[in-house]
């Protein structure tokens, strides 16, 4: 049995990463960042008389269009509290799940990069200290047994989180209304801009958790709504967001990039010989 000392990732600014997913779009630089502000401008001036739909109904056409892809590529930067977390990924969808090979950067731990199965995660973090060298991805079932096996799993919650799109985008579905603002341009792609006023009540109800227990401390904070703008592409996919949340640490502001949908993505399992079972670990 080997022992293994963990970097926890359970700063505020890794919540909020895992909030922001929040916003449902997630991702990165050493990963590089998304594209700055004005990769995303408006071609014309917000008109108050735009058309809405319901947040369900968008976030329900958004899903199946991202499941007729198929895959995508993302890239995310969080920035607050005088800190930058960062991620990027390769994802592929399937109706109610997702795969994914994935890497997210925060001062606390440097670089982790995790592949994401439906019902399995390997992770190879930078603070595994202990492992054979020959083994350097750790795996995490759906259920571990081991002391480090469960204390692993918050961290495979706060990827999945951070990067599954039914979490950030899923925001959707707690807005009454979404606001079709107008026109604008991402990474030369024409997109519309859709804003919406998230009710954080609402969103707590909807929520399970880790989730649930950030949007119940932003009530007791006295947050009451989140601001969330999703641009959509000419195919109804998403393209870019971006929402700010409020942390004790201050506003946390999240953009995300979604890139190269339908196009193949390479997202495999470790070989078995370089994994090493979580619970098998002990210390």
């Amino acid at each position: 049995m080997y022992r293994l000392r963990l970097l926890r990732l359970t700063s505020g600014s890794t919540a909020a990463a895992a909030l922001a997913a929040v916003t449902l779009l997630s991702g990165c630089g050493a990963f590089p960042d998304p594209a700055p502000l004005d990769g995303a401008r408006s071609t014309r001036p917000i008109d108050t008389g735009s058309v809405t739909t319901p947040g369900p109904v968008l976030y329900a056409a958004v899903v199946a269009r991202m499941v007729q892809e198929g895959t995508a590529t993302f890239t995310f930067s969080g920035i607050g509290g005088g800190q930058t977390v960062s991620g990027s990924g390769q994802m592929r969808f399937t109706p109610g799940a997702y795969d994914a090979d994935v890497e997210l950067t925060m001062p606390e731990t440097g670089r982790v990069r995790a592949v994401l199965m439906p019902t399995v995660a390997y992770l190879a973090l930078p603070a595994a200290k202990g492992l054979p060298r020959d083994k350097p991805w750790l795996r995490v079932g759906p259920l571990p047994t081991s002391r480090f096996g469960k204390e692993l799993s918050p961290v495979v919650d706060q990827l999945r989180g951070s990067f599954d799109p039914s979490q950030a985008l899923g925001l959707l579905q707690a807005a009454r209304s979404v606001e079709e603002i107008g026109p604008a341009t991402v990474e030369g792609v024409p997109t519309t801009r859709h804003r919406a006023a998230i009710g954080v009540r609402r969103a707590t109800a909807m929520a399970e958790g880790p989730l649930e227990e950030q949007y119940r401390s932003m009530l007791e904070a006295g947050v009451r709504t989140l601001a969330f703008d999703v641009w959509l592409d000419t195919e109804g996919l998403p393209r870019r967001y971006s929402t700010d949340i409020p942390t004790s640490a201050g506003l946390y502001s999240v953009t995300g990039i979604y890139r190269d949908w339908g196009e193949p993505v390479r997202i495999e399992e470790p070989k078995a010989k370089e994994v090493f079972d979580s619970d098998k670990l002990t210390g």
